[in-house]
């Protein structure tokens, strides 16, 4: 099994299985620092660790579970899962549990160890591990701390800053200000940059490259770019702009459904980071999660943003229109994502055990590998889950671009290279659009091109208009699917299960005392 030679291990998740195990010198279960980081197999073992956090914690919300971010605004209905809809509903206070609890949590089991494998790696002085090896565990694990800080700081805010493991002395951390996350974020990212082998992800698949710090770095500076009143700042944008343009050694792939399965994923050009997994012994039930039971049911609201073939609005009064299979005539990147009351691969029709309450369900990560059907309980298909791909940095370079200086034809290419993708084969984009038209062809080509993928509920809060968006929303297959959105609801409230068992040192956020 090709993979397994890049992502051994995953059992290690036993040695270091949660924040109170840090908190004694020698749990009596756990290995020791007497026995432990005594050789460089022993640090291997634990960077998987440390990868391990990315597939099993927190119901997967940072990786195979990302489609349901999707759910807390207009691209889906999280079906039976009261943990999402509540956020849709404006169901949120500090008591709340699921993936408000959940989020905050799984960042701190992976910042924990994070923090625990860079000192132990500081201090090791064993001679079998060069500096170069040094240098590229360290810049991995680096970024994988910043890629938890990262959902900290754009669902909390202020929360605790840890650095180095804690002890019973120290155990118990105040907030410090949103903007000294954001700072170590930065730092992170950029210490990874100078750590890390210019290699590709095809180079080193499974581990993180400088390709993957700094797509999260561009991800960050696009949420960071955008004042209270939504308002672009020209100088951020330009930043992004040179960060982004270092991405180097990755193209957009020939087939928009290759990203997405296992089989055309090893020799994939797109994909700059992604959490491998390995059939038939891992956590992903993507399959039948989004596939069969429908956890995720895509919105008319989402597939009307779906133009016809030939570049033309959506409109029920379109000759393209098929009421039988809406689907049809449609860019193929619907058919691709989504399918309309049956889920048929192929020639093989599966089977849908979970209701339709839009008519649509979710095609996108469902694998088209035979072997694996039909789906059910016990599939576990090889695809792994892709955080960063190159259409993301595309779409961050012609939105910074649009910013700065306007629909130029840097704008333009960006844009239509994604459009004119092979399969694809969308129309250009019409010429002689203003900024404002191209601002809006842009967040429209976003929310297309990476639907379920995690990103619409962090734009529509970082272009600040989420509340305009989701308290206007109406879904007409779902009449008392209603969206509640408060201005306190861009920043979530810390868990009060969190605050309850840290002495008094944690506050709630302010907008929830």
């Amino acid at each position: 099994m090709k993979k397994a030679k890049y992502y051994l291990l995953l059992a290690l998740v036993v040695i270091m299985s949660g924040c109170d195990d840090f908190l004694e010198k020698n749990p009596p279960s756990k290995p020791s620092e007497n026995t432990f980081w005594k050789q460089k197999s022993d640090l291997d073992m634990a960077l998987t660790a440390c990868y391990g956090t990315m597939t099993k914690f927190s119901h997967g919300y940072f990786s195979f579970g990302t489609p349901q971010w999707d759910s807390f605004v207009d691209n889906c209905h999280s079906v039976g899962e009261g943990i999402t809809f509540d956020v849709f509903q404006g169901n949120i206070d500090p008591s709340t549990v699921g993936i408000i609890q959940d989020v905050y949590k799984g960042s701190y089991v992976g910042i924990t160890r994070m923090n625990l494998f860079l000192y132990q790696l500081d201090r090791y002085e064993n001679t079998d591990l060069s500096e170069t090896e040094r240098d590229f565990y360290k810049g991995q694990v680096l970024f994988l701390r910043a890629f938890y800080y990262s959902f900290l700081y754009r669902c909390y805010g202020d929360v605790p800053l840890i650095l180095e493991p804690l002890d019973l002395e120290t155990q118990y951390q105040p907030k410090v200000e949103a903007t000294k996350i954001l700072e170590q974020i930065y730092s992170d990212l950029d210490d990874a940059i100078g750590l890390l082998p210019d290699n590709t992800y095809l180079e080193l698949p499974g581990r993180v490259t400088k390709g993957a710090a700094l797509a999260l770095k561009v991800r960050i500076m696009l949420y960071d770019a955008y004042n209270d009143n939504g308002k672009a700042d020209i100088g951020k944008m330009g930043n992004i702009l040179t960060v982004a343009e270092q991405i180097k050694g990755y193209s957009l792939s020939n087939d928009f459904e290759s990203i997405f399965q296992g089989a055309g994923q090893e020799t994939n050009t797109e994909i700059i980071f992604s959490t491998k997994y390995l059939a038939p012994n891992n956590w992903h039930t993507s399959d039948l999660w989004f596939g069969a039971w429908l956890r995720c049911a895509p919105l008319t609201n989402l597939v009307s943003e779906f133009e016809f073939k030939d570049g033309t609005p959506f409109s029920k009064e379109s000759a393209l229109y098929n009421p039988e299979n809406p689907i049809e005539n449609r860019d193929p990147r619907l058919d691709m994502s989504a399918f309309y009351q049956q889920l048929v691969m192929g020639d093989v029709e599966q089977p849908v055990t979970g209701v339709l309450p839009t008519g649509y369900g979710l095609k996108k990560f469902v694998t088209r590998d035979k072997t694996q059907y039909p789906i059910g309980y016990n599939t576990r298909s090889d695809q792994d889950w892709v955080h960063f791909r190159y259409a993301e940095i595309l779409l961050a370079i012609a939105e910074a671009e649009n910013e700065v200086n306007g629909p130029t034809q840097k704008a333009y290419d960006a844009i239509n290279s994604i459009r004119a993708r092979k399969g694809v084969d969308m129309p250009p984009l019409p010429t002689g659009l203003n900024q404002t038209q191209m601002r809006e062809k842009i967040r429209h080509e976003r929310r297309i091109e990476l639907a379920f993928e995690g990103h619409r509920y962090f734009d529509l809060k970082r272009w600040r208009i989420i509340g305009e968006i989701m308290n206007n929303f109406d879904e007409p297959t779902l009449p008392l699917y209603k969206s509640v959105f408060e201005d306190r609801f861009y920043l979530w409230p810390i868990p009060q299960s969190e605050i309850d068992k840290n002495n008094g040192v944690l506050v709630q956020n302010p907008n929830y005392k």
